[in-house]
């Protein structure tokens, strides 16, 4: 057995503790008042984070389409854009993917006086992913560049769009300090 799938296996044994994350409100659905049930982290520290630095991390920044108001960006990303892809990051190894929207308001909050320019992006996606090999088959995978790409089209400016990819240090986690980590340099 592999080791996620033990690990897996070990968690709905309840062989491992699982801590509730920080209590959240719930939120609903975009055409529902059912509440969303919260995420549990499952870890075997006080913190989530030892797994979480051994993960790699990939974030790609976008502008939205011309002619596209804010809204209609944020809504068809996260409504529309996000349900076509779910399964798809699950089938390629994606462990968490995760949509940033920012809006010109949320940036313009952002401008203080002697603070460093603010990222002109309207969102970034975020992926976590056991290997770095998973984000490259990510942009190779045929389901991508028949299905994901061209959807893409329908709401952000491809030359916009930016890369990075690295790791994660915890250095504060729900108001804790983190003095163990999963990874060193």
């Amino acid at each position: 057995m592999k080791l996620a799938g033990l690990v897996t296996a070990l968690f709905a044994a309840g062989g491992l503790a699982t801590q509730s994350c920080p209590s959240n409100p719930p939120v609903t659905g975009p055409n529902t008042s059912a509440p969303v049930v919260p995420a549990v982290c499952k870890t075997v520290n006080p913190v989530c984070t030892s797994y979480q630095e051994k993960l790699y991390h990939m974030k790609m920044y976008y502008n939205r389409k011309n002619g596209t108001t804010p809204e209609e960006f944020n809504r068809y990303w996260a409504y529309e854009h996000g349900k076509l892809t779910q399964q798809f990051h699950i089938r390629i190894g994606v462990i968490k993917y995760m949509q940033y929207h920012s809006t010109p308001e949320f940036r313009h909050q952002g401008k203080v006086d002697g603070a460093p320019p603010i990222l002109e992006y309207d969102g970034s996606s975020e992926y976590w992913a056991r290997d770095t090999q998973t984000f490259m088959n990510m942009l190779s995978d045929k389901e991508y560049q028949t299905k994901i790409a061209p959807d893409e089209a329908n709401f952000l400016d491809p030359q916009s769009v930016r890369l990075i990819i690295g790791v994660d240090y915890v250095v504060v986690e729900n108001q804790n300090a983190v003095t163990e980590h999963g990874r060193t340099f």
